[in-house]
């Protein structure tokens, strides 16, 4: 594991062979990151044959886990692809450099902007919708942009697993993974003893497949996570590690249903999520003109909540397993935030549900509230 020197050095290193001359880099500010990771900013001292001020560098130390290991190359791979992108359409941070033996990402600096995570949180109703608004804008021009470049990113992962030892495998099973966890959530409910109605398991496995086989394909972090998200004079997104070309309608379902991998997120309210979706779809009608037709539209959404249930119920195993943990009050209290979080997901499948006029979204969300009895 590297040091904070060490960090430094390798960027400073990656810097010099890309760009020429003796870049230096200085006062470290650390950023925090997400498992093991360190972010750093640093200051870059003036130098004429590169133009960023400061840049961020993200280091991911190997693990015991290959899968878990995967993710850096997932991510090199994901910002090599963004950064290919014109700047008004591109989601992130651009890639400086990169060093896959020492683990090492540079990229520019977006600025101080406050996360998305914090902006709900202390933001009036007001300011809330032009939150979502704008976050429905900048999805929806990722999205756009994206579609039909599928090849250009696989093409840069193939060549980037191509070189190392059994990691094309690996990322097939990371990928596999997504789809198995919403099966593991479906067993979950029904090892507690709550009936799932036919028509919401034919969903559930549907939409398993469609989540990475799914027909309205671009480039999603897909961990689109509120503190993962920065307004810097725009949405920026963060944090790579799961991303790739999938269906596009689970970010939509994943922001609706208050996102589903992050606790204490307040609930999206209707209001909200009208809005978000407005500005969305026009953003992509013009490459998926079928989200203009509201059925259409409706049906795809309510699938995809179905799929986030269920995958976040895949983690109530783990919160089980934290409230028996020896130790007491504080396993507990997570676990209780495990399922109340886990319940404002089939919260949100109910309210969303309950809008379709078809019969079949009244069983879907008849189901959704008695998980959220169950799990109060």
């Amino acid at each position: 594991m590297l040091d904070t020197e060490e960090i430094i050095a390798t960027a400073q290193a990656v810097l010099n062979h890309r760009y020429g001359g003796k870049q230096q880099l200085t006062d470290p500010e650390e950023l925090g990151g997400t498992g093991g990771a360190t972010v750093l900013r640093l200051r870059v001292a003036n130098n004429p044959v590169f133009p960023h001020r400061s840049v961020v560098v993200k280091y991911s130390p190997h693990t015991d886990d290959v899968v878990d290991d995967a993710a850096f190359v997932r991510e090199v791979v994901a910002y090599q692809f963004t950064t290919s992108l014109s700047e008004d359409v591109r989601p992130g941070p651009v890639l400086l450099g990169y060093d896959i033996a020492r683990r090492t990402l540079i990229l520019s600096d977006v600025g101080n902007g406050e996360t998305f995570a914090d902006l709900l949180e202390q933001s009036d109703d007001d300011a809330r919708v032009r939150l979502l608004r704008n976050l429905g804008t900048s999805l929806g021009k990722m999205h756009a942009a994206t579609a039909g470049a599928e090849t250009s990113f696989s093409i840069l992962l193939a060549r980037m697993v191509r070189s190392i030892d059994g990691a094309r495998d690996i990322q097939i099973q990371r990928e596999a993974m997504l789809e198995n966890r919403i099966q593991e959530g479906l067993d979950i409910i029904r090892e507690a003893g709550i009936e799932v109605p036919a028509d919401v398991a034919a969903v559930a496995d549907t939409v398993q497949v469609r989540m990475l086989h799914g027909g309205s394909r671009a480039f999603t972090p897909f961990d689109l996570s509120p503190d993962n998200i920065i307004f810097a004079e725009r949405a920026q997104f963060l944090d790579y590690e799961w991303a790739g070309f999938r269906d596009v309608i689970f970010d939509i379902a994943g922001v609706i249903a208050g996102f589903p991998q992050y606790i204490s997120a307040r609930p999206i309210s209707e209001r909200e999520t009208a809005v978000f979706l407005e500005a969305w779809v026009a953003e992509v009608s013009g490459i998926w003109p079928s989200v203009l037709n509201h059925d259409t539209l409706q049906a795809r959404i309510t699938a995809a909540l179905v799929g986030w249930a269920f995958f976040s119920a895949s983690i109530l195993d783990y919160a089980d397993a934290a409230a028996s943990d020896v130790g007491g009050g504080r396993d507990e209290a997570e676990a209780r935030l495990i399922r109340r979080d886990v319940a404002g997901t089939f919260e949100a499948l109910a309210r969303y549900a309950e809008a379709g006029t078809e019969p079949a979204y009244g069983v879907v969300a008849e189901f959704a509230r008695r998980v959220v009895e169950w799990l109060a």
